[in-house]
């Protein structure tokens, strides 16, 4: 079992209290609408499709893409209980997930809003990962990415990413405000839990 099915065990009971404020204003930055396809890329254990599953009926579709197999089959389990339909579950690697893989999964080659949150500190590869991601983006669609950030680890710091497999002192943000249009980052709630500070960046990619 990998680190991360077995994290996913305890995932929601251990962090989702630490990020109810946050969840909500990456929903809101989506900017989402009834018909727009969404790609959650690392989707967990579906802790954001409350917000988005909603919003994007009817006539949307929802990409939860994990490499995770525990925390797809929690992600899967939540999206049957509330009868989202919409919602595709997919198991793949942010830096090679493809719209082949997309497609044959049952959903869109490619996506209208692209999710990523608590991604970009632990992919491995991570800036060819959202160089990848970013791929799979519609010209004129819309990108969020919310993680942690600090230039100088403290004790939970070190904790956070031990436990997530994570480096917090990434810059996260740069490759989205490489080639984003109306790009914005914003520093939001944060916890002593989280090791550093949280931010928002959202950006457009171009037409």
């Amino acid at each position: 079992m990998g680190h991360y099915d077995l994290f996913s065990t305890f995932y929601d009971a251990s962090t989702e209290s630490h990020y109810v404020e946050q969840r909500p204003l990456a929903v809101e930055a989506l900017d989402l609408a009834s018909g727009l396809a969404v790609l959650d890329l690392p989707c967990g254990t579906g802790q954001a499709f409350d917000g988005i599953a909603p919003a994007i009926l009817p006539g949307g579709a929802l990409v939860g893409v994990d490499f995770s197999s525990g925390m797809l089959g929690k992600a899967t389990k939540r999206a049957q209980k509330h009868g989202w339909d919409h919602a595709v579950l997919l198991q793949g690697d942010a830096r090679t997930v493809s719209p082949t893989d997309l497609a044959a999964a049952g959903g869109p080659e490619a996506v209208d809003r692209l999710h990523v949150f608590l991604g970009m500190t632990a992919f491995p590869d991570w800036r060819d990962a959202f160089t990848n991601l970013w791929a799979l983006l519609k010209p004129g669609g819309r990108c969020v990415i919310v993680d942690v950030h600090t230039e100088k680890l403290s004790f939970q710091g070190r904790l956070v990413n031990w436990t997530a497999k994570a480096d917090i002192t990434r810059p996260f943000w740069e490759p989205l405000e490489a080639v984003a249009e109306n790009y914005e980052r914003r520093e939001i709630p944060s916890k002593p839990a989280h090791g550093g500070s949280m931010y928002l960046a959202t950006g457009t990619k171009p037409a």
